[in-house]
């Protein structure tokens, strides 16, 4: 399977320890895709690369649950036949951004584990392609917007609470638009987002919150180079049905082999990483693509709701 494997579902209250971040995630599948296409063993490589010690310490390279350097990393690729210097500068870059600080660590006690994960893929990903059923996907909701979701998430317990609700929440929504500010970082990732007619019809926070939410998707689509949006209109019937409801597709520089898909669920969210899975669901993403309205429609669309929300 390529060293593909089925990551656990991680639940919004799942105590565990802080998840890798991607770029460690990434360039440690690659490596171990790399070994095992050579038909090599963990013991087979110990000596044979001089920064790598031990079998365990590889293991722990491959697991992405040992911070990275650079000159061990090149060390292993070109040991494994990587010629190429594209691929080689690409590991060279997600080794870099994997020993940055990131921004969410000071969140922690706002961010579930599977979140945590989530955003730490997307800000190593070269390209996002997301499918909703339900909602605006979370990089493209307004703040008004992703608020008026939040209080149905996290909603009062009692008056004597309340104060520390509207912390929470207030902690909440600048995840929400720290995250979203992903997308305008030089080098942002291309974001292919494709969501369900039924979203732009209900009036999430009420009608104003909805409208200014419609207006931002129509601006996205129509200024933002990076930010491609279509709708599944309710006329695709049964061929607009997702294998989903809410699904996302991570592809990362490395290589195409180490690609990855999100899928939600009420309980938190998992991570398929096997390329047949992979496949399958870009497959289906693909497919879903091709039924949803075309650029133009989509503006008109959009721009149809937006008219339906003014009063």
């Amino acid at each position: 399977m390529s060293g593909g494997q089925f990551l656990r579902a991680v639940r919004d209250d799942d105590p565990g320890s802080p998840q890798p971040g991607a770029g460690r995630m990434v360039v440690g599948t690659h490596l171990r895709r790399l070994r095992k296409e050579r038909g090599l063993r963990l013991k087979d490589v110990v000596g044979q690369v001089g920064q790598v010690g031990s079998a365990p310490t590889l293991s722990r390279i491959e697991n992405g649950s040992t911070p990275l350097k650079a000159d061990t990393v090149l060390a292993l690729a070109r040991f494994y036949g990587v010629t190429d210097q594209a691929q080689l500068d690409a590991l060279e870059r997600l080794v870099s951004s994997s020993q940055a600080p990131q921004w969410w660590e000071e969140f922690r006690d706002a961010i579930p584990g599977w979140l945590e994960r989530l955003i730490s893929v997307e800000a190593s990903a070269q390209e996002i392609r997301t499918y909703e059923a339900q909602y605006v996907p979370g990089l493209l909701q307004t703040p008004s917007y992703a608020r008026a979701l939040m209080q149905q998430a996290i909603p009062a317990v009692s008056p004597a609470a309340e104060d520390q609700r509207q912390a929470r929440l207030e902690r909440a929504g600048r995840v929400r638009q720290t995250r979203r500010s992903l997308l305008n970082e030089p080098g942002a990732p291309d974001l292919f987002a494709l969501m369900d007619e039924s979203i732009l019809a209900r009036a999430v926070g009420g009608d104003s919150v909805m409208r200014g939410q419609l207006r931002a998707l129509y601006n996205m689509e129509e200024n933002e180079e990076r930010i491609h949006i279509r709708i599944l209109p309710f006329r695709a019937g049964a061929q607009g049905l997702a294998p989903a409801p809410a699904l996302t597709l991570l592809s990362f520089p490395a290589d195409r082999e180490e690609d990855m898909v999100y899928l939600e669920v009420p309980s938190g969210g998992s991570y398929l990483t096997d390329p047949e899975g992979v496949q399958r669901y870009r497959l289906a993403l693909t497919t879903l693509w091709s039924r949803a309205t075309t650029r133009d429609e989509t503006l008109a669309m959009i721009h149809r709701y937006i008219d339906q929300f003014a009063g």
